[in-house]
């Protein structure tokens, strides 16, 4: 790979990660997505990507770890745009991802393949997007009471 091609994915990945972690504004991202939305991606697309890219992402076999996922991001010639797309998003919505299910006996830290299908649900089958899922999962967590209290996500049928 040229030295330019490096400094050119170097700097992409910084300004994302950048962006995960403080806000920074999109037009000041590498790769800007959608006015107000986080993905143009829906959700079957999203899933299969994440699908895709499982065993990759996670080669120790144990889940998919933050520390697994940030060394992915760091790398972003190694994926394709749309993927790239998707680890960001991973990244962005890690906490609501991984306690999706309560499949870890020490307290939730990595995506497993149980938060894979529950993620599914939501997304392909409730057409929910990440963003309404981590909404929704934080009202179920917050003001009001105990969790339960809120019902079914929006748009789920139930």
């Amino acid at each position: 790979m040229s030295s330019n091609k490096r400094e050119e994915a170097a700097q992409q990945a910084l300004a994302d990660i950048r962006w995960l972690l403080t806000g920074t504004k999109q037009e000041e991202l590498a790769a800007p997505l959608a006015e107000e939305d986080d993905t143009q991606l829906d959700g079957q697309t999203i899933m299969q990507l994440l699908e895709k890219n499982f065993q990759r992402l996670d080669p120790n076999g144990d889940g998919i770890s933050r520390e697994e996922i940030m060394v992915a991001l760091m790398n972003p010639s190694a994926f394709s745009r749309e993927e790239y797309e998707v680890l960001r998003l991973v990244v962005k919505y890690f906490d609501t991802i991984i306690n999706l299910s309560q499949d870890e006996e020490d307290g939730e830290t990595k995506i497993s393949r149980t938060d894979m299908l529950v993620l599914e649900q939501f997304l392909v089958h409730s057409k929910m997007t990440l963003k309404e899922l981590h909404a929704w999962c934080c009202m179920t967590k917050g003001v009001g009471g105990a969790p339960g209290e809120i019902g079914p996500p929006p748009l789920s049928g139930a």
